[in-house]
């Protein structure tokens, strides 16, 4: 439907045995139901703005009304009938045959034409009318013909009542391929009608008529018949015209609506996403399902989304019109439970099964570069301890992988607890500066950057008046740089 669909539509805008007449359901402080005729075409760049507005409030089911689409340039009985009601140019909306009379669109705009024709239906519908009342009972015989029993019922005690009854038979959605400039077909549009007579009731009395329609022996004024008209896809609706004359027109005192065709429930809500018991799904995915409705395409879905982790799920989206639902950053490691449920306008409901995924783990972050504290300088030949610290943000256990620079290195320890010194010691055989490499691991195999220092070590001599040297150096401590140097003091 395009434009023509409102979100945030109610949940029941009809009732949902449509087999039968249809109530003026809104207002009931309307003294009666309230009828529009647009007198639009198909070439008519407002005209858009004025039959998706009149859409949206019959939908919207807060206005007791109804409406027809009266195409001039495709059917020459809608052009007669507008001329009738003096067209003098489109769009124009006769409301109660002319009660109130809009011309054109507020602004192309519509809010502000919704609200304008809220206001020509409110004034309409608090307008005194006679006590009278229409019924109407229409019976699908199949390939494109109905029968239709209409009656007026004259509740005056002491007054006949004299006027005109119109039966419009609409499409609810042309299929005729009148459509407007922006592409939409249109709603309600008028085809031909099944009563146009004046009738004579006396008080207490009612009047009736029946008669079978039959599409294919009515046409557009064109030469292409209505025999392609399909069950489901039609609205035939009794207007009850008074006979005083108001200049030119003559209101509408009543009106009844009938859609012709028995509504299905949506279509059951299926083909989830993620896939039903899917796991690893990413903690910032949306879900998806697939719904809509086996009706024509008046049918407006709604859903209702229940999520959660329990094999329950509660309720967190009600009435919404997208099939898709943002849950937000789920946790991880999680197994979630959904369910989506589907109601069509007319009330009616369909109930997918609960699906459920799991989220993917937590991403594992590696250890930190190892900090290396100990000698920066020592002799070679000796053992020497140094302290190896990682922390690691997941909190997981680390281990240590040293490498010496000599050519040799410490094999990877056991486990440690984040951020615990582990000490570790190492003898350099030979003189030399040795950069210590050291790297940490996490329990789940990640591996951080390395942590570095670097160390001196001079030769080691062993003499046997080595003790004397001692004594010597000990004595004199700036003296025999040279000395010292060789023996590595």
């Amino acid at each position: 439907m395009g434009i023509l669909v409102l979100s945030g539509l109610a949940a029941s805008a009809l009732p949902s045995d449509t087999n039968s007449q249809q109530s003026n359901t809104g207002d009931r402080t309307y003294t009666h139901t309230v009828f529009a005729e647009d007198g639009t075409a198909t070439w008519c760049p407002h005209c858009p703005y004025a039959h998706g507005s009149l859409w949206r409030l019959f939908m919207l089911n807060q206005k007791p009304f109804f409406y027809t689409a009266l195409v001039c340039d495709m059917n020459t009985h809608a052009y007669a009938r507008a001329l009738e009601l003096g067209l003098t140019g489109y769009p124009t909306v006769w409301f109660d045959g002319g009660y109130v009379k809009v011309i054109g669109s507020v602004n192309d705009n519509y809010a502000q034409t919704m609200a304008r024709y809220n206001s020509s239906l409110d004034s309409c519908g608090s307008r005194a009318v006679p006590d009278i009342f229409t019924t109407l009972n229409v019976t699908w015989l199949g390939n494109a013909a109905m029968d239709i029993k209409v009656s007026v019922q004259n509740n005056q005690t002491s007054t006949a009542y004299n006027g005109k009854i119109r039966v419009f038979v609409t499409e609810v959605q042309s299929s005729m391929g009148w459509i407007d400039t922006q592409g939409h077909k249109y709603t309600f549009p008028f085809l031909e009608y099944a009563f146009n007579q004046s009738i004579n009731i006396s008080a207490g009395t009612t009047w009736s008529g029946e008669k079978t329609w039959d599409g294919h022996n009515f046409n557009d004024g064109y030469g292409h018949n209505f025999g392609s008209i399909q069950f489901g896809n039609i609205m035939v609706i009794a207007t009850v015209y008074n006979a005083t004359a108001h200049g030119s027109y003559h209101y509408a005192d009543d009106c009844t609506g009938f859609w012709v065709g028995t509504n299905t429930p949506p279509n059951v809500p299926s083909n989830p996403n993620p896939a039903n018991g899917a796991t690893s799904v990413d903690v910032n995915k949306d879900v998806s399902w697939t719904g809509g409705d086996p009706d024509p395409s008046h049918d407006i879905v709604t859903y209702d989304v229940y999520f959660g982790t329990t094999s329950t799920p509660p309720k967190v989206s009600s009435n919404q019109s997208a099939n898709s639902y943002d849950p937000g950053a789920m946790a991880y490691s999680t197994q979630y439970y959904w369910q989506i449920v589907a109601w069509d306008n007319h009330g009616a409901t369909s109930t997918g099964p609960v699906w459920h995924f799991t989220t993917t783990a937590a991403p594992n972050n590696p250890p930190s570069a190892p900090k290396i504290t100990g000698t920066s300088s020592g002799k070679a030949n000796v053992n020497y301890t140094f302290t190896f610290v990682a922390n690691d943000s997941d909190n997981d256990q680390v281990q240590y992988y040293v490498d010496w620079g000599d050519g040799s290195n410490s094999g990877w320890t056991a486990l440690h607890g984040s951020g615990i010194q582990v000490q570790i010691g190492h003898t350099w055989a030979a003189k030399g500066t040795f950069t210590i490499t050291a790297k940490a691991r996490d329990e789940h195999g990640a591996e951080g950057p390395a942590g570095t220092l670097s160390v001196t070590m001079p030769l080691s001599y062993t003499y046997a008046f080595t003790p004397f040297l001692e004594w010597l150096f000990a004595q004199f401590p700036h003296a025999f740089p040279i000395l010292r140097q060789l023996f590595g003091y």
